[in-house]
């Protein structure tokens, strides 16, 4: 082999093994901070005036999902799956932790795998009106911030369609109802001054098998476009006494129709009262 290649080769893997800590170095500080911001998002105690009265589909769906027997204050979950970010795009490992209240609260932490070496990260967060999301690049590079009214009202529906998996915030207050059909109820949540509207799909059985929203902002180019939302549920099972969605689908529209933007599974959840 000749010289310069071997020098080469030997400055690659110099490379390979200098990117290599850095991605680690990073998910571990990428970490620190959730776990920091997760404490004490769980130490808030904040709670929400049930609504006394709910659409009959509706109130079936909390009947079964267990939690008239499970209270909670918080509800952390864990996911694996995979993303894409446009129609084009070949789907990449992700992995998702996430914190969810009684009340319109989010905290969301995400972790994509584009390749064996490059690793993107996602912190966002929605209270009290107000709504943030930050990427990083292995965890600690700043890559951009998504935060403004619009994209508060985004998330404001996300916090709603999330609903699904954290069945307390389904009967807070700040949420009103309307039957559109005898499979269909609209539902529109209310919070400082700001709402969202996110349509929930019934099968036969009382099933919710889809959440739909028109109010949500699809990240194109670091910029955010107004884009219809699906969440197609798959499958349902039960963590810690609640049924919950553990398969999903999540679709954007764009000029050609729905596509797949990820796909994942629940693997952990707990109640945190």
């Amino acid at each position: 082999m000749p010289p310069i290649v071997k020098k080469l080769i030997a400055v690659l893997i110099i490379l390979a093994l200098a990117n290599i800590g850095f991605v680690l170095y990073g998910q571990a500080s990428f970490d620190a901070t959730f776990q920091q911001l997760s404490k004490s998002f769980a130490e808030n105690n904040a709670t929400c005036k049930s609504r006394a009265v709910l659409p009959e589909a509706m109130a079936r769906y909390l009947e079964r999902s267990g939690v008239a027997k499970s209270g909670y204050k918080t509800f952390a979950m864990q996911c694996d799956g995979l993303h894409a970010k446009k129609r084009a795009d070949r789907f990449v490992p992700m992995q998702s932790l996430m914190l969810l209240r009684q009340t319109p609260d989010m905290l969301q932490a995400l972790k994509i795998d584009v390749n064996s070496l490059v690793t993107f990260n996602a912190m966002e967060s929605y209270h009290a009106g107000r709504a943030k999301m930050q990427t990083y690049l292995f965890g600690i590079i700043p890559l951009g911030t998504f935060q403004s009214d619009t994209f508060a009202r985004s998330e404001l529906a996300k916090v709603l369609a999330y609903g699904l998996f954290n069945p307390a915030l389904l009967r807070c207050g700040a949420i009103s109802y309307r039957v559109l059909d005898e499979g269909s109820v609209e539902a529109t949540i209310r919070d400082h001054n700001r709402s969202a509207h996110v349509v929930f799909i019934f099968n036969k059985m009382g099933d919710i098998i889809e959440a739909r929203s028109d109010d949500r902002l699809r990240p194109v180019k670091k910029v955010l476009k107004p884009s219809r939302w699906r969440m197609k549920i798959l499958a349902y099972g039960t963590f810690d006494g609640l049924r919950i969605p553990v398969e999903v689908e999540e679709l954007w529209q764009d000029g050609k129709g729905d596509f797949v933007s990820a796909k994942y599974r629940v693997t952990a959840a707990q109640r945190l009262r």
